[in-house]
């Protein structure tokens, strides 16, 4: 039987999967790129930019979407439609397009094969997380980790043998560096 705290957990895990694995369009990671730079866009500030591509209904369409997912919300002004990120939609845009910060993200683990549905769900995880297989159980990042991430893999820790190491410095960096190029 396992415990109640462990059943909660991999509930939280599959929900936090399922919504970091959802694929977004390039149009939708370009409306959230641009409502992070210019928080309180409009949609016709939207559509002037994408104009001979995009018609003034996939925009729409596409900000809707966000607003239904909770990622983007809408309020009406003289300009228009305004789009305005939340703190979701920050942290769905900075999961799906990752910026290096020069340290390089080692996971490490070893759980037994007894709790094997652990060690898929944490390899979905680092997956989408942008991380890539290195060795057997040695996943690389050279993107940078929120706190919230972080956490999650601190409490791994303690209950599986799972280790984050990051550091500036590898001997060698080429075998690493053709997997995120």
């Amino acid at each position: 039987m396992l415990p109640p705290i462990f059943i909660i957990f991999v509930i939280y895990v599959n929900f936090v999967i399922d919504i970091m694995a959802r694929i977004f369009t390039p149009l939708t990671l370009a409306v959230l790129s641009e409502t992070a730079d210019c928080p309180g866009i409009s949609l016709e500030e939207l559509r002037a930019k994408y104009h001979p591509t995009k018609s003034y209904k996939e925009i729409y369409n596409t900000a809707f979407r966000l607003c239904g997912l909770e990622l983007a919300t809408k309020q009406t002004s003289k300009k228009g439609v305004l789009l305005t990120l939340t703190p979701e939609g920050k942290k769905i845009l900075q999961r799906n397009l990752p910026q290096k910060d020069g340290v390089w993200k080692l996971v490490i683990f070893d759980i037994p094969e007894k709790q094997k549905y652990v060690r898929v769900v944490l390899r979905a995880k680092l997956k989408a997380l942008h991380f890539k297989k290195w060795q057997n159980s040695i996943w690389a990042s050279p993107y940078a980790l929120d706190s919230e991430i972080e956490e999650e893999l601190n409490q791994l820790a303690k209950k599986f043998f799972v280790r984050v190491i990051k550091t500036k410095e590898i001997n060698f960096t080429e075998d690493l560096k053709k997997l995120f190029a």
